[in-house]
């Protein structure tokens, strides 16, 4: 597993901050899809890449940003460049390419089941080392919250977050 610096933790908490924070972005789902709301997720995470690399002296920070994005089905260079992992092609929902190598995973159910299959697809991005880390963004779309509640009234949900962090690079939010 690739070393998680600072700057690796920092990028990931503002980039996931910039996305929750962003009036744009849509709490309430039930009635949306995953793709209706990735489509929305894609220009925040592009937004935050252009203020990243405009904060680090880029002069053309758009492209830079542009061209170290993609989303899953987007033409390019990643729709064809797939090492197979168990006989299927590993697609993460968006990858980003720099400043880290990072597989995004967007995941959004009524229930708690889905976060279980969100860890596993995680677990293969960065074990098949495509990705050195990966942000999963878990939307609980449970008029009671019971996934977010889980996280934060329960120990075993906090230790397993933070044992996929510590062993498998994978930064996961539960909203």
């Amino acid at each position: 597993m690739k070393n998680k610096s600072k700057k690796v933790r920092e990028f990931m908490d503002g980039l996931f901050k910039f996305i929750v924070d962003n009036p744009q972005f849509r709490w309430k789902t039930n009635k949306k899809s995953e793709p209706e709301i990735q489509t929305e997720i894609r220009p925040l995470i592009i937004q935050y890449l252009m203020l990243y690399f405009q904060q680090q002296g880029v002069k053309d920070f758009v492209r830079k940003a542009n061209s170290a994005f993609y989303w899953e089905g987007q033409e390019g260079q990643y729709e064809k460049d797939r090492t197979p992992v168990f006989g299927s092609k590993n697609y993460p929902d968006f990858i980003i390419q720099e400043p880290y190598k990072i597989a995004f995973e967007y995941k959004q159910a009524e229930t708690g089941s889905m976060v279980k299959t969100g860890i596993g697809q995680s677990i293969v991005h960065t074990l098949s080392g495509d990705y050195d880390y990966v942000m999963y963004l878990y939307h609980d779309e449970n008029k009671d919250q019971k996934t977010v509640k889980s996280v934060i009234d329960g120990s075993r949900e906090q230790g397993i977050i933070d044992l996929i962090w510590d062993q498998f690079n994978i930064y996961l939010k539960v909203i």
